[in-house]
């Protein structure tokens, strides 16, 4: 199997929605990478200077300012038990928050932060306090520290350092990393993700669009197939659509001439072969018996199938406008008229069926095979049910059945079995094959099959509309 077979089993509609949302998130795709990657972010980081510097300062002078507990718009005081935690609410984006607290601090868990010795011993040496009274945290990539032009260094995400006081509390500077998407990438994203909100719906509205005119053309396709008299296509739509609709239009009218045409003629001939048969049995009323009785069994049976073609061209001329109907009501009705003719014909009780279909032709179908379950079989089972959105008609006799080899070839029309079914009766070939083009009319399928008790079965499915 093709890797593709999917794509191929694909309507014009599915295929263009997949094109244009792959298109869309594509370009979703690219504007997110180059934010993440291709574009640069402005420099928010911070000299090692400064954060000694802002160590160094007095109680009342943090940040440049009065105490944090004194400033209104300042950081919230430091817990007595502890500093400041690193999952409380978030501080303004890239700024340094020092704090005072009582307790030594705790580096967060998420993100992972890791102590770094030699950032250590430099910050130490910039305040004049031993190695052990500063604590430095930092992320564990190393390339987020970036030398500074004073010979320093530069911390450029989250960082937590910390300095123990001569009264043994603890001056915190701290600084929240701010992940994807940052303050800089939010707007961007969601001006991308309001894009994305609208063109989606235009997309499917554009493919659904797009696809409306093929998808009336199929249906138009298959109401034509089913019932050559089906209403025209509708003018409406784009320059290039009326021009298809007009040439559809035209073809439906050219096969229906030609079907007319082709009915008439056959016609004409069936019905005018009959004059010279009737001068031709007058003529030979003379001949000797036993020859006078053939002859006149031949031409009898000649009318027949001249009258049996003619029945065959008047139901498929005149099979009437397609209309909802109950199917079981309509089978039950055929059943019934048999029964009370003394046949042996029945139906096994069930839900209605509501299928859509010409009256006349469904009743001649269903006459046609019920009459041959009782000609052929003697008896008629009849069972109507639903399956998988289908309406099937089964119709059970007790004859002796068709040989596997022609239960095709009795579709066809003016084929009979040698010898026939029953040697007292003989069809004129064309019950069945009439019976297979009302069904393909409609949609259906007919066939037929062997039991395995004994007898034929036949099958008729259609397109049902009970859910």
């Amino acid at each position: 199997m093709s890797p593709t077979w999917w794509w191929s089993r694909l309507s014009i509609f599915g295929r263009t929605l997949i094109l244009m949302i792959g298109t869309l998130g594509f370009i979703g795709l690219s504007f997110v990478t180059l934010l993440a990657v291709l574009i640069p972010k402005p420099d928010h980081s911070v000299s090692l200077h400064e954060i000694a510097r802002q160590l160094r300062a007095p109680a009342d002078d943090l940040m440049g300012g009065p105490p944090p507990a004194d400033r209104p718009d300042g950081p919230p005081p430091p817990r007595p038990d502890g500093p400041r935690p690193f999952d409380s609410p978030s501080p303004p984006p890239f700024a340094m928050v020092v704090t005072a607290s009582l307790a030594p601090p705790t580096p967060p868990a998420k993100p992972r932060m890791i102590a770094d010795d030699a950032l250590r011993i430099e910050l130490a040496q910039m305040l004049g306090v031993d190695v052990s009274k500063v604590w430095v945290f930092i992320p564990p990539d190393g390339l987020q520290r970036q030398p500074d032009s004073s010979g320093g260094a530069r911390l450029a995400d989250g960082f937590l350092i910390a300095r123990e006081m001569p009264d043994h509390s603890w001056r915190i500077a701290q600084r929240w990393v701010e992940g994807f998407p940052d303050r800089f990438q939010r707007p961007f994203i969601g001006f991308l993700v309001f894009c994305l909100a609208v063109l989606l719906p235009l997309s499917w509205a554009f493919s659904r669009t797009l696809s409306a005119p093929i998808r009336r053309f199929s249906d138009a396709a298959g109401r034509l197939g089913r019932d050559p008299n089906a209403p025209l296509l509708p003018r409406e739509g784009p320059a290039e659509i009326l021009a298809a609709v007009d040439s559809f239009n035209t073809m439906q009218g050219r096969i229906n001439r030609l079907i007319e045409e082709r009915t008439h003629m056959v016609g004409a001939i069936a019905h005018d072969l009959r004059t010279p048969l009737t001068r031709l049995a007058f003529r030979l009323d003379d001949l000797p018996e036993p020859l006078n009785s053939k002859v006149t069994a031949d031409i009898d049976e000649m009318k027949l199938m001249i009258s049996a073609a003619l029945d065959f061209l008047r139901d498929r001329s005149t099979g009437g406008s397609h209309e909802r109907l109950d199917f079981r009501l309509l089978v039950e009705r055929v059943v019934n008229d048999q029964a009370d003719l003394g046949h042996q014909a029945q139906l096994e009780p069930g839900p209605s069926v509501i299928v859509e279909g010409s009256p006349l032709g469904l009743r001649s179908m269903v006459v046609n095979l019920v009459e041959n379950a009782l000609k052929y079989g003697e008896r008629a089972r009849v069972r109507l049910r639903l399956a998988e959105q289908r309406c099937v008609l089964e119709i059970d006799d007790d004859g002796p059945g068709i040989p596997e080899k022609l239960q095709q070839q009795v579709f066809e029309p003016f084929f009979r079995i040698e010898g026939s079914r029953n040697r007292h009766t003989g069809g004129t070939g064309l019950g069945l094959a009439a019976v297979r083009v009302i069904v393909t009319e409609h949609g259906g399928n007919v066939s037929i099959a062997n039991r395995m008790g004994g007898g034929l079965r036949a099958t008729v499915t259609l397109k049902s509309l009970t859910s």
